[in-house]
């Protein structure tokens, strides 16, 4: 596991959003710079790139509601999906 813009796009590494290419799933997605992950924390959440601006200060990501953000580039967030994403399908009785 790496972090870092450097990083490679691989599950588990850390990097920037604006170093995604758009489709990338992510989690633990950082809403502003340095703020150590606020969206798509709960099991088997997952954020999508959507989009970058032109002067690729902003980044568009798909919320795990459907509804799209734009957040700054250089906000963090973790490549795949958040683990646990069979937790709703058993019923609780």
């Amino acid at each position: 596991v790496y972090c870092g813009a450097k990083a490679q796009l691989t599950v588990g590494n850390v990097m920037p959003l604006g170093k995604m290419p758009e489709g990338t799933v992510v989690s633990m997605c950082e809403e502003k710079a340095s703020d150590r992950g606020r969206l798509a924390r709960a099991s088997g959440c997952n954020c999508m790139v959507v989009g970058h601006s032109d002067d690729g200060k902003k980044t568009r990501i798909r919320l795990p509601s459907g509804s799209r953000k734009t957040v700054p580039s250089t906000c963090r967030a973790v490549v795949g999906i958040a683990a646990g994403g069979g937790r709703m399908d058993k019923p609780v009785l």
